[in-house]
């Protein structure tokens, strides 16, 4: 008798397995014992709000410009307000810059431009920044990172599915076929927190997040960066020669061309075409020095060899251009990866121009 028991533990362990793995299929439950937002699902949830204020900038009038890309386009941040030469733009002009997040990717700027589609929102130009360092497999920054931070729907997971390789695939197929992994649900935790009516704890580390994502960052006139003659060797050493190190040692380990940061850059186009919003992919400039390290991992001219096949020269709602040809005035640096704050009002101007010969920019 005692040995038909155990028999039947298996099928019970499998049948509780089954049963919580559907109970996560109700909304309040999964909402008791699913993990805590990670940094980049909490950029996710904060990002319907920000399309629902610019929706309401435009509504007043207010040309919006969405920025997307990684720290260097996060300088636009650094500006209240950006001065644009009203014989290039001659609206009142917001520049979105929370949509500029560091050390991300084009994996997680495509889910940004389907939230932003899925807001209703159409922004009056998209600024999307081509780095090759995002198109680098062994990126430490790369999807693979932000995988680990996301919990997606059913329906995302789907629409992604293709993107991915097989080992990722074979991911996703698992977090359909069980929601509970999908979830990182804890039994324990979703049955005391129903039981006391709460919900996983993400509030604190929320509303920090929020407050960063709203306050824009003047900069310090006094840390404007180094004119690129004005280096003293010290400084030279710091924030050319050592910054590159740690940036081929971040960004550029190993390097191989990523297909499924490739593929989600496609992709991101394909949204803007289907959609008739108006982007400008656009290289930034970065220092002599460490360009020519990246270009001998990389090969270079990624932005020139891949734009073609990314963008049709008939395309009415994309334009490219590249900052990196020395055709800006730009000559002060942060360091050898980001050009100063100051030069901001310069490259808003040459992508504004990029921007006017779209067909369907207005």
């Amino acid at each position: 008798m005692n040995q038909k028991r155990i028999y039947l533990y298996p099928f019970f362990i499998l049948l509780s397995i089954f049963i919580i793995d559907k109970l996560v299929c109700i909304p309040q439950f999964r909402e008791a014992g699913r993990r805590a937002y990670k940094s980049g699902q909490n950029v996710l949830i904060g990002l319907p709000k920000v399309w629902e204020e610019d929706k309401k900038k435009q509504s007043e009038n207010t040309k919006v410009i969405v920025v997307a890309g990684t720290s260097r386009s996060d300088i636009f941040h650094e500006w209240e307000n950006i001065p644009v030469n009203k014989n290039t733009y001659p609206f009142p002009t917001y520049f979105e810059t929370r949509s500029s997040i560091k050390a991300s990717e084009y994996f997680l700027f495509y889910l940004m431009t389907k939230s932003m589609i899925d807001s209703d929102f159409k922004p009056d130009v998209l600024f999307l920044e081509f780095s090759e360092e995002m198109l680098n497999e062994n990126n430490i920054f790369s999807y693979k990172s932000k995988w680990q931070e996301l919990m997606l729907h059913e329906d995302e997971l789907i629409d992604i599915f293709p993107a991915f390789n097989f080992k990722f695939q074979r991911e996703i197929l698992m977090r359909l076929a069980f929601v509970s992994y999908n979830y990182h649900f804890s039994p324990i935790q979703g049955i005391s927190n129903l039981i006391k009516g709460k919900t996983a704890n993400d509030d604190t580390y929320f509303i920090a997040l929020a407050s960063y994502l709203n306050k824009k960052r003047p900069f310090d006139p006094k840390f404007v960066g180094i004119e690129i003659d004005n280096f003293t060797p010290q400084e030279y050493k710091d924030r050319i020669i050592d910054y590159s190190e740690s940036q081929r040692e971040r960004l550029l380990p190993n390097y191989a061309f990523s297909e499924t940061e490739y593929i989600f850059l496609k992709k991101i186009i394909q949204l803007a075409e289907e959609h008739n919003i108006p982007m400008v992919i656009w290289e930034p400039q970065v220092h002599p020095y460490y360009n020519q390290l990246r270009k001998s991992i990389t090969g270079g001219n990624l932005f020139e060899s891949l734009g073609p096949n990314l963008v049709s020269v008939n395309s009415k709602n994309i334009r490219l251009i590249s900052l990196n040809k020395g055709n800006t005035n730009c000559k002060t640096f942060l360091d050898s990866s980001h050009v100063s704050p100051i030069c901001v009002p310069e490259i808003a101007d040459k992508l504004l121009q990029t921007a006017k010969e779209i067909p369907n920019y207005k």
